[in-house]
């Protein structure tokens, strides 16, 4: 039990510590934009964090002049304003220009409070030439604007993973009246970028005799590979305000699209030769670590927080390690979470590390971190202080006597998935399916009866053509007015096939649709007339496969054209693959049934592709939320591969047993009971024997209403972590996920195979998602599938190995 409580510990410390922030640095700089043309003034400021640093500052810094450069302070007194979090912070303003175009370095700053020194990091920025701006023209309305945005960089060729200071500068007519300056979308081609945003105070600068706003949209960029890499192209939507021309005093805002060119960068390796415990740290760094403790009883942890300060890609940056760590047991370290403090980059990170020493020890070894540093062009180790330690004997008893534990729940011991069932099971019927409410129209009739009696009036219900059978047939109608040349018939008949007929498997189809690219889609069109007995044959066989009345003996025949192939037994010869392609081919996915998805996750299952056996028994509880083997299988599924999933308490599966339409129905039901019980009074004579149904009813109905109200709400519906149509499943058998789109990115999570999770964006060939236990991250595409397929799937496949992984 000693050894148990000593394990968990560590958990609990963890637990404890884990909503704490990194202490800020006390003292910071920072620059409005690090990108300035001739004469353009830019914002300098010291930065102030915490009521003792502004009681405790002696005297007003001073900055060391550089050449070239002008600094001169704006105002004399330190000035307040909210930070992050809320916070107030203070800062000293100064104003920075310069008439030479080139690159400068304001150096660290001295700042004494309560007799300690601090001093801030470097600031690089560049002074631009105004004479080569790139500009672009952009037309609204019958107005011509002028105006000039670019992404600009310190350097063009970075080491791969060096982070570097971005922005995205906008010089815009400052007659322009601008509501909304918006947020850029770009395009990102093997980099990681912050999200640009621009700066809350705007500056002007005159240009051509003209005034401009300078709007600077600062950001961090660091490559992910070798070679040639791209940040945008970008788009910058921004919404202007212009006087209505009937009434002056008034305005209306107007969108504007700003075209914002792609910025190049040529990214080189890092050099040979890199020492023993380099990983992936590159920039300039400190390195600090303090002991919680120093003084422990044997079997305690020791409670350490690593330090990292300096600039660089810190929000990437891995934990320091022990120089050795004999005779240590070492628990993951983790980093305390940054918030918007990430984007920068220069600040601290905080690592949080628990050790337990195995044997008596003197002193905690001291942590080392291996960096590149891309000033210097060359690799440097950074070590700590060893810690002095004393570690105490134990007076924890050897034994714990303790009550005997009341056994839990049995779980399901199953060691393999449950067999197929139904094999030969039947489609479903063709078109949509019958509405759940449909039984409602009973009591409906019911009302209008009594309603017709009580206000002696008949009531007609409106009947409605169908709009997409309307539409089918003024199509249709345009096919068959078609004028008699070749070209302009097949690429009307081709545009009916593929709006209406698409998702259809008929030789026909396919004959037009070639018919159509070969006359349609070739320099030297021919405009030749067509057959009259050819154009009859493909109209009247085009009709056959578009009326509904065709579709419908289509449908029903269906299943006896496919009869032949029997899939089970298939599956019994062990034919896994072929088994799942002729379940799949039986029929439309939409008509497939929920025992034929079962059988075909089954299947996937089988042949090694547990990512795809969970989602075929996901499809299959989507088509049929009370299908118990398929919710069997999966819980099975999800134990043994340790998917990240949804957790449930087990009555929300009791109340699976049911589906989720009958307790909507036992709702629907109280209520026409109360509606019906209330129109009977007026509608019947004293001492009807409705009157005695309908005050059964009124005692019924509540309960009926409670019961289905409550299994309503606490329903296990997926949905409510994420829309069923922005729900994927995880189909490789070990994804991993990471923070860009980008092979090389650092790793966020590995995904087990059958891992659900909500798609929230795309880029190029990977995802952006979210999973249940709140990670997110960046997978591949070919790693996930939806739930809801927007085409026909195609039939699972063996998955030997991890999913393969594409560059950004």
């Amino acid at each position: 039990m000693t050894r148990i409580l000593h394990s968990l510990l560590p958990i609990f410390l963890l637990i404890a510590t884990a909503g704490l922030a990194p202490a800020s640095s006390m003292v910071e700089a920072s620059m409005s934009s690090r990108f300035l043309l001739r004469g353009e003034q830019g914002t300098l400021e010291i930065i102030l964090r915490g009521e003792d640093a502004r009681l405790g500052l002696e005297a007003m810094p001073e900055i060391e002049q550089v050449k070239n450069l002008s600094i001169r302070p704006l105002g004399l007194n330190l000035q307040r304003r909210q930070g992050v979090n809320r916070r107030f912070e203070y800062f000293i303003p100064f104003i920075v220009s310069s008439y030479d175009a080139g690159d400068y370095v304001i150096p660290p700053i001295e700042v004494v409070i309560s007799g300690k020194t601090h001093r801030t990091s470097p600031i690089e920025f560049r002074v631009l030439d105004e004479m080569k701006l790139q500009w672009s023209d952009a037309i609204i309305g019958n107005r011509r604007i002028r105006y000039s945005a670019s992404f600009y960089a310190l350097k063009n060729d970075p080491y791969i993973g060096e982070k570097q200071p971005v922005e995205l500068k906008v010089y815009f007519p400052s007659d322009q009246i601008v509501l909304d300056w918006g947020i850029p979308e770009f395009e990102r081609d093997g980099i990681s970028a912050w999200r640009f945003q621009p700066q809350p105070r705007l500056s002007r600068v005159t240009l051509a005799n003209r005034g401009y706003f300078s709007v600077p949209y600062p950001s961090t960029v660091s490559t992910n590979r070798i070679g040639k890499t791209s940040l945008g192209p970008a788009n910058l939507r921004l919404q202007l305000q212009f006087s209505s021309l009937d009434d002056f005093s008034r305005g209306y805002a107007q969108p504007l699209t700003l075209a914002i060119p792609a910025f190049e960068f040529d990214s080189k390796p890092l050099p040979e030769g890199a020492p023993a415990g380099f990983e992936n740290a590159i920039g300039s760094f400190k390195l600090g670590i303090t002991a919680g403790e120093t003084e422990v009883r044997e079997g305690d942890p020791v409670n350490l927080e690593i330090t990292v300060t300096g600039s660089g890609n810190l929000d990437a940056l891995n934990a320091p390690t022990p120089l050795d760590s004999d005779g240590w047991k070492l628990y993951d370290a983790t980093a305390v979470e940054r918030g918007e403090e990430r984007r920068e980059l220069s600040g601290e990170v905080v690592f949080r590390q628990f050790m337990r020493p195995l044997r008596v020890q003197s002193s905690i070894p001291p942590f080392r971190l291996v960096y590149f540093d891309p000033a210097k062009g060359a690799y440097d180790t950074l070590l700590t202080e060893s810690i002095p330690l004393r570690v105490l004997p134990s007076t924890a008893p050897s034994a714990i006597s303790a009550p005997p534990k009341a056994l839990a729940m049995p779980l399901e011991e199953m060691t393999d998935i449950l067999g197929i069932v139904n094999p030969s099971a039947g489609l479903l019927p063709a078109g949509k399916r019958l509405p759940a409410w449909l039984w409602q129209i009973v009591p409906a009739l019911i009302v209008i009866g009594l309603l017709v009696r009580i206000a002696i009036r008949e009531l007609a219900p409106r009947l409605r053509k169908d709009p997409d059978l309307a539409a089918r047939e003024r199509e249709w109608r345009e096919v068959e007015k078609a004028p008699n040349t070749a070209g302009d018939f097949y690429r009307r008949a081709g545009y009916f096939i593929e709006r209406w007929l698409g998702d259809r498997n008929d030789p026909l189809i396919t004959e037009v649709l070639e018919k159509r690219d070969q006359v349609c889609f070739r320099q030297d069109r021919s405009d030749e007339k067509i057959d009259r007995a050819e154009r009859n044959r493909v109209l009247r066989q085009i009709r056959r496969l578009a009326l509904p009345m065709v579709l419908l003996f289509a449908s029903l025949a269906a299943p006896r054209a496919q009869a032949a192939e029997n899939p089970g037994e298939l599956f019994e010869q062990g034919l896994y693959s072929e088994a799942a392609e002729a379940w799949l081919a039986s029929g439309p996915y939409e008509q497939l049934p929920a025992d034929t998805l079962f059988n075909i996750g089954n299947a996937a299952y089988r042949m090694g592709s547990p990512g795809e056996a969970a989602l075929y028994y996901r499809r299959a509880l989507e088509r049929n939320p009370a299908h118990p083997e398929a919710r069997q299988n999966l819980r099975f599924l999800e134990r043994k591969f340790g998917s990240i999933t949804i957790q449930r308490p087990d009555y929300q599966y009791q109340l699976a047993r049911l589906p989720l339409g009958t307790w909507k129905s036992l709702v629907w039901a109280a209520g026409w009971m109360i509606v019906i019980g209330l129109l009977v009074f007026p509608a019947t004579r004293p001492g009807a024997p409705a009157r005695v149904a309908a005050i059964s009813g009124f005692v019924v109905a509540p309960l009926l209403a409670v019961c289905g109200l409550l299994a309503w709400k606490y329903y296990p519906d997926d949905a409510r972590f994420a829309p069923t149509d922005r729900q994927v499943v995880i189909v490789a058998n070990n994804s991993a996920v990471r923070t860009d789109a980008a092979r090389t990115a650092p790793k966020v999570i590995d995904a087990p195979a059958g891992s659900i999770c909500q798609l929230i964006t795309q880029s190029g060939d990977w995802a952006y998602v979210a999973f249940t236990n709140e990670s997110r991250g960046w997978v591949p595409l070919v790693d996930i599938a939806p739930i809801l397929p927007e085409t026909p799937p195609t039939a699972p496949h063996p998955r030997p190995g991890k999913g393969p992984e594409t560059n950004a």
